[in-house]
């Protein structure tokens, strides 16, 4: 049975915050402090953080953390419109393996994107999806660890954002995602900089690889009956 996003808040530990929208290395991780949750394929699929690129405007790599249920998963990074992904795809990774922990643990999951330029000031979303990936069987939902208490902001430059695309790849650019509007605040993730050329280029063959994913599984999309809004527990 689907089930919405449920977005738990569980201890009070602090995160150690070392970021600016300016700098260039973007880092809100830390110890465990809070999960965001539920998140894979019979969940919610795409769980993502927006970010404003710095002076230094070449992205070369970026991290998210995953506790919880195993997932196979794939990461995208496109500009951000204040409400959703648009444009064309900046990059897209091969499927990744999330192997599972217990408690509150989580692991690194890293992509190094290979210094793609954006531009200087702007925003973006960088976001993990399970759309279009055969997952592994009866391990339950995966959560991201959150940075500092629930609905804080721990990063001026950007929040955590999550979306329910019913319908494939069309809902996902063509309606506001379901979170972006800053009130979940913030979850662990870590961005790398260096010095970059003026605006790069969206890679067709990323928007290509998306799209094509997200046709396999728009059947079964439609099928699904729509997700409430999240709920906190």
């Amino acid at each position: 049975m689907k089930r919405p996003a449920l977005l738990g808040i569980l201890g009070f530990a602090f995160v150690t915050i070392a970021s600016s929208a300016a700098a260039s290395t973007i880092d809100t991780s830390g110890a465990y402090s809070t999960k965001i949750g539920d998140f894979g394929a019979d969940f919610t699929p795409v769980y993502g953080q927006t970010f404003t690129v710095g002076r230094d405007n070449a992205l070369n790599s970026f991290t998210f953390y995953l506790g919880g249920g195993a997932a196979n998963v794939r990461a995208y990074v496109y500009a951000w419109s204040g409400r959703r992904a648009i444009g064309n795809a900046y990059y897209a990774s091969d499927a990744r393996t999330f192997g599972g922990t217990t408690g509150t643990a989580f692991d690194a999951l890293r992509f190094d994107v290979g210094a793609v330029n954006l531009v200087a000031g702007r925003r973006y979303v960088a976001f993990l999806t399970t759309q279009d990936l055969a997952q592994p069987s009866n391990t339950g939902a995966s959560w991201m660890p959150g940075a500092g208490r629930f609905g804080s902001d721990a990063y001026a430059g950007g929040e955590f954002v999550y979306a329910n695309p019913l319908g494939g790849a069309s809902a996902l650019f063509a309606r506001d995602w379901d979170a972006s509007a800053g009130a979940l605040g913030d979850v662990q993730f870590q961005a790398s900089f260096s010095q970059g050329t003026a605006s790069g280029v969206p890679e067709p063959a990323a928007w290509a690889m998306l799209i094509g994913g997200f046709g396999l599984a728009g059947g079964a999309l439609r099928r699904r009956q729509s997700r409430g809004s999240a709920r906190f527990a």
